[in-house]
Formats: C-alpha cells, structure tokens, sequence
C-alpha cells in the first residue's frame, strides 16, 4: 500500500486540497509485502508532471517509492498526441486510465482504446507504446511476475 506520511488533519483534508488545487483523484493499491525485504515504513514522493514518472519500484530507483515486491508503477501525464514507450520487465502489466483517453500499440501494431477510469490487463508484450487521444493521466503497474 502507498501510504502518505502523516501530517496535521487540517492540511490532508480533502477540502482542503480541493481549495488549492481545484481536483481531486484518490486511488488506493494494496500490493501484498514481501516479508523477507525491508523498506521505510514512510514514504513520499512528489509527483513531477512529468511524461512518465517511476513512482514505486522494488529497490527504489530513479527516487522512486520502494515496494516489498517486483512492481514497477509508472504515472503518465500526457498531452494530447504525445506519446510514451515502456519497457515491460514481464508478461504481464496492468493500465489504468485516471483522466482521458489513451490507445495502446503493441508489437503486432493492435491499438486498444481506453477512455477515463477504464483498466486493461497487458500480457505476452515486451514493450508498449501509448498514446494519448486526449490530454490524459493514468497508471501504469509492471508485473513481471
């Protein structure tokens, strides 16, 4: 589970957010731990705005959040046209659409479209490009195992 650290009531109220932000998306992902690996019990991260940003990953990379387990979670921010290439560390990942509409090529150039909130499972794919039909936010969750 990513979890934020823990601060005064009053500054993670979602009102409070909202009034400074404008929006608000709240996902949960319970991931179960590897009990043999270690990791901070809190943690946080900031995201950039990136095109693609390695938010949590088994060991931490690129600033990432550390995970007790082999996942790679990607967040996307793409404009619309613009597109993102992964590499896939196994058969098996999941794509979650936040905000706006995404197409997905694959190796045999199969484009599947995803619109706001839909999920789709990829497997048997070593690398995935997407490309955004319109401005969009999703999540992308690298299963290798």
């Amino acid at each position: 589970m990513l979890q934020p650290a823990m601060k005064p009531v009053e500054e993670h109220s979602p009102s409070d957010i909202i009034a400074r932000i404008g929006s608000l998306t709240r996902m949960q992902l319970w991931l179960d731990a590897c009990p043999e690996r270690e990791n901070p019990l809190v943690q946080k991260i900031d995201l950039k705005g990136d095109k693609q940003q390695l938010i949590a990953s088994p060991d931490g990379s690129k600033g990432s959040l550390q995970l007790r387990q082999q996942v790679w979670l990607h967040h996307i921010e793409l404009k619309k046209g613009e597109q993102a290439s992964f590499q896939l560390h196994g058969p098996r990942a999941y794509l979650q659409s936040i905000h706006g509409t995404v197409h997905a090529v694959t190796h045999a150039e199969e484009k599947e479209a995803l619109t706001c909130g839909d999920g789709a499972f990829i497997r048997d794919e070593a690398n995935i490009t997407l490309v955004a039909d319109t401005p969009l936010r999703a999540l992308l969750i690298d299963l290798p195992v």
